[in-house]
């Protein structure tokens, strides 16, 4: 408590939010750089409160106008379920104005992405919808088939596509003037600029923050209950087709139908609006009872089920098709099986290639403006020899690649820190997935499969990973051990076999890394991710003591020995948290890593 007769060093400060334009343009697609200076005149800011603000839209591809061809057909996309508008950023890097490079973090929307899933509950995830492009659960597009709450279903409140609320019939082709241009505001998650110590701009001259965007293939995402390969068990359900004449029916084995209706199954009741479905989309069929292969085939490719309009049919929400369709096999007896109408918009074009455009960028700084004599004290100490360091949390990444084929791998660490907090290790997927196939997941990392398994409760059916270079897979590894300063750290290989079974949890893996997460400050207020995201970490250090990693030895070796052999290659993403230091005397400015 701080007595009213103590003196004390405090001083009265103002402070004021100014926006700072992007440097080199207005406009910016995949690949491209964004610049944003902070000059000078900008003296000192508090940079924990330093927010990136940008304008993004999405282009879809050139639709088809039939849906009889291999051209695209529409569909909801958005970016990001957990981390929104954050995966478009790569890399980021802040210099002085010199050039002298600050902070660099690859793959930083690796670590957001990360950091979201495991520091995350449901306030935070309802602020970051608020602000960030991401989208939540909610209650209007829940499942009711036992499934696991799906973040990336939210179609009704969708920042990046429109939606119609009133209309009992909706009939108009979606088309791109659908997709809406969100405005997002992102904390940007950098040592710097996250830091809570008042940031001495001025001393550096000003600087740079230098911003990398991700590729397109890598950022959309379908809404969950239009898909096949995600939480299938989300998707809506056939109830029966409508005749010409009016009597609801099943379809039988080579019947033929032009108009069908929807079970009230996972809240899907008689408002159009409440289908995951817009005019102009491919639809295809899967029966649950027969597994993975059995999707219902008609006779003519040509004539499969395309959207005319979606309209209310009592109780029930009725899909009306452009022209009828003759059921090949089986048929549709919805009486006896579960049959998940889902889209096949991305599958069955030959290419699917949307773009995002971003523009409007500006960094929002808050200014802080101490007194005249503060500045003038503190120049005058400079210019006697004094030294201002400024210490901030930081991380960098370390990168290696390891082959499917690799039961053992060994992976070595150039870490050359002297004031490390721990290491987190996401091996991503290294396979080059082309936008359809990303937006798809026909071909991507099998989180949980139900069909190689006897467990026959599983709620997703089959969930394939839609973020692959993303997030972490942990494709049947076994164990794992640290080996640093000349010992195994820790003492015996941590098992993950459970995990990566995908049917129950490693005890000793999880404490591991929530000890690490702590020291990297991640809290981790959910570990239920932990397989969608995989990470293995280590704390190098406990509390506010750190590790010195220099000329040190440092690796981790990963062994993949059960019975069933990994699937995809992979590119360990490992984030090394650390304290680094800019120390600036005179005219010299210095980073001590």
């Amino acid at each position: 408590m701080t007595s009213y007769w103590t003196a004390s060093d405090k001083i009265p400060v103002q402070q004021k939010s100014i926006n700072i334009p992007a440097e080199n343009g207005t406009d910016y697609i995949a690949g491209q750089e964004i610049r944003v200076r902070i000059d000078p005149t900008v003296k000192f800011f508090n940079p924990q409160d330093t927010t990136l603000q940008f304008d993004v839209q999405i282009t879809p591809p050139s639709y088809s106008t039939t849906g009889r061809d291999n051209l695209p057909c529409p569909t909801r996309l958005g970016l990001d379920a957990e981390i929104g508008a954050q995966c478009l950023i790569r890399s980021l890097r802040i210099h002085d104005s010199n050039g002298v490079l600050l902070e660099e973090i690859d793959n930083y929307n690796t670590l957001v992405a990360l950091k979201y899933d495991y520091h995350t509950n449901e306030s935070l995830r309802n602020k970051r919808g608020l602000t960030e492009g991401s989208t939540q659960h909610r209650p209007e597009t829940r499942g009711t088939q036992g499934n696991m709450k799906s973040q990336a279903n939210d179609y009704y409140n969708n920042p990046y596509v429109k939606s119609d609320y009133t209309s009992a019939t909706i009939s108009a082709s979606f088309t791109g003037s659908d997709f809406l241009t969100a405005k997002v505001e992102l904390p940007l998650h950098s040592g710097i600029l996250s830091n809570d110590k008042i940031f001495p701009n001025m001393l550096l001259g000003g600087i740079t923050v230098t911003l990398l965007l991700e590729d397109a293939n890598k950022v959309f995402r379908q809404v969950d209950g239009a898909m096949r390969f995600r939480k299938l068990t989300l998707n809506p359900m056939f109830l029966d087709r409508k005749n010409p004449a009016g009597v609801n029916s099943s379809v039988p084995t080579n019947g033929s139908f032009s108009s069908m209706r929807l079970r009230q199954r996972n809240n899907i009741a008689n408002s159009p609006f409440q289908c995951p479905f817009v005019v102009g989309e491919k639809l295809g069929f899967q029966r649950h009872v027969d597994g993975n292969a059995s999707v219902v085939v008609f006779q003519n490719a040509s004539h499969e089920p395309v959207i005319k309009n979606i309209t209310t049919d009592g109780d029930y929400i009725r899909i009306n098709l452009n022209a009828s369709v003759q059921v090949n096999g089986k048929g549709m007896n919805s009486g006896s099986e579960s049959i998940f109408v889902f889209s096949k918009s991305v599958g069955d074009a030959t290419n699917y290639d949307p773009i995002y455009t971003v523009s409007n960028v500006n960094l929002i700084v808050q200014q802080v403006m101490p007194p005249a004599s503060y500045e003038s004290t503190m120049m005058r100490k400079m210019k006697e020899g004094g030294t201002i360091n400024y210490d901030f949390h930081s991380f960098t990444t370390y990168k290696f690649s390891q082959l499917s084929s690799d039961r053992v791998a060994n992976i070595r660490f150039p870490i050359n820190n002297a004031r490390c907090k721990s290491i987190l290790c996401v091996p991503t997927d290294a396979t080059v997935y082309t936008s359809k196939e990303n937006i798809n997941a026909s071909k991507t990392y099998i989180i949980d499969n139900f069909f190689n398994t006897t467990q026959l409760n599983r709620p997703d059916f089959e969930l394939r990973s839609n973020r692959s270079g993303l997030v972490g897979i942990s494709d049947q590894v076994t164990s794992y051990q640290f080996l640093y300063d000349g010992r195994l750290q820790p003492n015996r290989q941590v098992s993950t076999t459970k995990t990566s079974s995908g049917i129950s949890i490693s005890q000793q893996h999880m404490i591991e890394l929530d000890k690490a997460l702590s020291q990297a400050h991640i809290n981790g207020h959910s570990m239920s991710k932990f397989n969608q995201n995989f990470v293995i970490g280590r704390a190098l250090a406990l509390g506010d003591a750190v590790y010195d990693a220099r000329n040190k030895d440092f690796s981790l070796q990963v062994n993949y020995e059960g019975s069933t052999a990994p699937t995809k290659n992979k590119l360990w993403l490992s984030f090394v948290s650390h304290i680094r230091r800019i120390e600036v005397s005179g005219n010299s400015v210095q980073v001590i890593v």
